[in-house]
């Protein structure tokens, strides 16, 4: 698969305070990534460093550019929302659209395809004042989509949306097949429905890629009575009562097969969820 972002040890320091250390991972085109931390975890800074808002100590390559030597080649592909996107409440969407379009350049055609794209009318004589939350979201989002970004990189769109507003964000993130998407946020369990994979940042210092989901497997604990039997079944180094293992519905109907054929017996089977397990990988930072 092609690589559209590569982050290479990135290090950032603000005054005497780390806050992410030798940082280095990859996304690749088409794929949704979710990026989750504790508060504090440095995911707004990362975001940041993506977007050429924070210089850093290491290296961010943007479809081959590096974003310190070719910084407005790089930066071409990428757009996003990072913090609070400042409208102005006495226009409408259409207006707001436009006067942006007028800044990026960007013909004014564009500014109904975007405002189409994310499901608001662009003759809606509404002033954005009267927007609720997820419109004003999704009219973010739209602004961010004028110069077709290859890149979309939002922080926390989630945040304060009634389950209406983040059942519309996600069918509308769902749609953009041709674009990478990196977004963070707290609300793992919406996360979980969108995201190809999840980057994690553990201790303010460490990203690591994990949990890549296919073929609808999940995280699966088994409380058997032979574990070292049942580890060689399903062919894994270790097993115990907290090793979860990746299986689809009907891997684990067979695998339940095999243990009982094998004369190992099975107490109790689990499916772990996605939070559950972000949580057990993220546990060292909450106690801090």
């Amino acid at each position: 698969m092609e690589k559209v972002v590569d982050v290479k040890n990135v290090t950032k320091l603000i005054g005497n305070n780390l806050i992410i250390d030798d940082v280095s991972f990859s996304l690749e085109k088409g794929k949704i990534y979710g990026l989750v931390g504790t508060n504090g975890s440095g995911k707004s800074t990362l975001l940041k460093i993506i977007l050429g808002l924070y210089d850093s100590l290491g290296e961010v390559i943007i479809n081959g550019k590096n974003l310190r030597y070719n910084f407005n080649e790089a930066i071409s592909d990428v757009s996003g929302i990072v913090d609070y996107v400042s409208f102005y409440d006495y226009l409408t969407a259409y207006e707001n659209v436009r006067y942006f379009s007028m800044i990026y350049g960007v013909n004014f055609g564009r500014v109904r395809e975007v405002l189409d794209i994310v499901g608001l009318n662009a003759n809606d004589n509404r002033t954005v004042s009267k927007f609720s939350l997820g419109m004003k979201q999704r009219l973010g989002i739209a602004i961010s989509l004028l110069k077709d970004p290859k890149i979309l990189i939002l922080d926390e769109p989630m945040n304060g949306l009634d389950p209406v507003g983040i059942a519309e964000l996600r069918k509308l993130l769902l749609s953009f097949k041709d674009k990478t998407i990196i977004i963070s946020s707290h609300i793992i369990s919406e996360i979980e429905k969108i995201v190809d994979e999840i980057l994690f940042i553990s201790n303010k210092k460490i990203i690591q890629k994990s949990i890549k989901r296919e073929d609808d497997r999940c995280p699966i604990l088994f409380k058997l009575n032979n574990y070292e039997d049942a580890a060689r079944i399903l062919d894994v180094p270790i097993l115990n009562e907290d090793t979860s293992v990746y299986l689809n519905n009907s891997e684990v109907s067979s695998t339940l097969k095999k243990f009982t054929n094998s004369n190992i017996d099975v107490y109790r089977v689990e499916s772990e969820s996605l939070e559950d397990e972000l949580l057990k990988m993220l546990e060292g930072d909450f106690n801090d």
